[in-house]
């Protein structure tokens, strides 16, 4: 007869497999993916290091699971937010907000996700992130434009650099040697939104133009 597992038994595994993800997203929160070592990951979720490689044969398959949970949680967010019944202008200017506020709140984890040197399978975990940003965005530019609100040619394209622009933005605050966040964190998110918002309104009319970030 065929092995079942029982609902204890399923339970008990669900709740291995979640006590080591929560486990590895602490440890890179705390110091990168380079923090995420399989015998520290398994310490300090209170399993044995071979019970570990059961769920995740490789490092880097568990850091990429890592990677997806925490990125899907951000893009829901920034979803939730695209998807609200208000103009264009505001919609993105509060997912832009909403991003990098996040981001500095959350730095070293943000680093990891964004600009940490990785290995192929997190770099490719890394571009699908980056994708996903930029339809969330293309989405808002593409209804903006509609509305007379954007003056931007193509608005794929144009989404495509703003989620290019705002990590590369990041990388330099974001860094654990940097202290520019601890200085003045919110004139760092200020100046990444009015740029990505100069950048879609710059050619828009001027009564447009005045719909900007509030100071």
């Amino acid at each position: 007869m065929a092995y079942r597992r029982t609902d204890s038994v399923s339970a008990r595994l669900a709740d291995n497999r979640r006590a080591i993800l929560n486990a590895a997203r602490e440890l890179v929160a705390e110091g990168g993916f380079g923090a995420a070592q399989m015998t520290e990951v398994a310490r300090k979720a209170g399993v044995a290091t071979g019970t570990l490689y059961r769920y995740f044969p490789s490092k880097e398959e568990l850091c990429r699971q890592v990677f997806r949970e925490v990125s899907a949680r951000e893009m829901n967010v920034l979803a939730s937010i695209a998807a609200e019944d208000r103009s264009a202008v505001e919609r993105l200017r509060d997912v832009l907000t909403t991003f990098a506020t996040r981001a500095v709140r959350g730095r070293r984890l943000a680093y990891a996700l964004l600009a940490e040197p990785v290995d192929q399978g997190l770099t490719e975990e890394r571009g699908r992130f980056r994708r996903v940003h930029a339809e969330i965005f293309a989405g808002i530019l593409e209804e903006g434009v509609a509305e007379g609100q954007f003056s931007v040619a193509n608005p794929k394209v144009a989404a495509a650099c703003i989620a290019g622009a705002i990590p590369t933005a990041l990388i330099g605050p974001l860094a654990p040697e940097s202290h520019e966040l601890e200085a003045d964190g919110e004139r760092v998110v200020k100046e990444i939104v009015q740029f990505c918002l100069s950048a879609v309104q710059g050619a828009a009319p001027k009564q447009k133009l005045e719909q900007r970030i509030s100071a």
